[in-house]
């Protein structure tokens, strides 16, 4: 039943249709061979109900954050301030287009938004250095998809509303393998520049000039200490928290820096509504064929089959792994979490695997899904963005996929990097 369910489905998404559109009508059909009429009669509550989650006002409020920081030049900011402290190092430029698109992710919570931001910022002036193009742009692309990672993360928050994992905890999780990913990408571009030779190093910056530029990057590096730390201590919700931090996003942007103004708000709300009425969408359709999977219970025949397999922990954790990377090749993440995590959870639960390490690994999957052709939405975004041929983007792109599949096994095989810091301060 379930591969009759993904198969339709991508055949559907195939001619083009909207995704939470798809998702639906899969769904609906599903529903219907299994329970005739009565899905059609529940097909409003369930739409609706996809959607009426308190938790889920946190996605848009993440985003209008993330759209103010970026139109308030933020990223810039944090650019110059990192640039000064390594840019004299050997790939110091490169180095710093890493590290700062690392603190980007935790003021965005969105990868696409980060890599948006960095191609703006940071391709130009490593061009500029006689940085290679497509070494740039992949470096760009890879450093991009910490935002899903490095917490505030909206797929996290996703993966927490339909697991009813703690949102706290999934946050803190994010931590250690989103350093862990930073120090990979930095250590593959270091050995490139070593190997090329080709890039011009900065000067020194001076002690006087490294303090000025760290003392105007502080505002906007408190942000996500106030959102996360206030998550992980009980101060407020995870919504709650995301309305704080577009309330010291306003402050940082309009009072502190003064780059924000009414029509930088006004372009901010609009690309707000849009992207959170895509995911909205896609949220609703996703429920109606999460309601069928259960009414039909797919998960528990899908438990069923894998028991009888007699599939240890670790070979149902590398086949699903698998699948996903596949999966990311043809759908973009927000789908896949809907689509996937209905059924593999109670599956996860079932097997005795810790849900909070899977969804670190499941996040990693997302982010290399991000920069795999050919519905990787961060090698369209760097294409409308730079200009340049998907092509050239798609080959500077693939050293840094096999870098992320490299640290996804590592994070496979070392859960602790997952499960440490929640342990620790839970």
């Amino acid at each position: 039943m379930i591969a009759g369910v993904f198969v339709a489905l991508l055949a559907l998404l195939a001619t083009g249709i909207p995704v939470g559109i798809g998702i639906a009508i899969v769904g609906l059909g599903a529903g219907y061979a299994g329970m005739g009429e009565a899905s059609l009669a529940a097909l409003p509550s369930t739409l609706f109900a996809g959607i009426n989650s308190f938790l889920l006002i946190a996605i848009p409020l993440f985003i209008l954050m993330s759209e103010i920081l970026s139109r308030g030049g933020v990223t810039e900011i944090l650019f110059n301030a990192v640039t000064r402290w390594l840019g004299h190092l050997p790939g110091g430029l490169a180095i710093s287009a890493v590290v700062t698109s690392a603190i980007g992710a935790s003021i965005t919570g969105s990868s696409v938004a980060n890599a948006a931001s960095m191609a703006i910022v940071c391709v130009p002036p490593l061009l500029a250095r006689g940085y290679d193009r497509r070494f740039s742009y992949g470096l760009v692309a890879a450093a991009g998809t910490l935002g899903i990672m490095i917490p505030p993360s909206i797929p996290m928050l996703l993966y927490g509303e339909i697991t009813e994992e703690s949102i706290g905890a999934l946050f803190i999780a994010g931590i250690v393998p989103g350093l862990v990913i930073t120090a990979a990408l930095i250590a593959y571009a270091v050995f490139v520049c070593a190997r090329g030779g080709v890039a011009e190093k900065l000067p020194r910056a001076t002690r006087a000039e490294r303090l000025e530029a760290t003392r105007r990057a502080l505002p906007a590096l408190a942000l996500p200490v106030i959102v996360v730390g206030g998550i992980y201590s009980g101060i407020f919700t995870p919504t709650e928290a995301a309305a704080i931090g577009v309330t010291w996003a306003l402050i940082v942007g309009v009072f502190v820096y003064r780059s924000v103004g009414l029509r930088e708000i006004a372009a901010a709300l609009r690309s707000t509504l849009l992207s959170t009425s895509l995911i909205l969408v896609i949220i609703a359709g996703s429920n109606v064929l999460g309601a069928a999977v259960t009414r039909l219970q797919i998960s528990q025949d899908m438990l069923a089959l894998v028991q009888s397999l007699d599939l240890p922990a670790w070979a149902f954790v590398a086949v699903t792994m698998v699948l996903l990377f596949i999966l990311g090749m043809i759908l973009e993440v927000i789908s896949i979490i809907f689509i996937v995590l209905p059924v593999l959870h109670p599956i996860i639960v079932a097997l005795g695997i810790d849900p909070i390490w899977y969804a670190v690994i499941f996040t990693l999957n997302m982010e290399i899904a991000l920069i795999t052709p050919p519905v990787g939405m961060v090698l369209y975004v760097l294409t409308g963005i730079l200009r340049r041929p998907i092509a050239e983007i798609i080959q500077g792109v693939l050293p840094f996929v096999i870098v992320l599949v490299a640290c996804l096994l590592l994070l496979m095989a070392f859960p602790g990097l997952s499960t440490w810091l929640p342990t620790v301060l839970h």
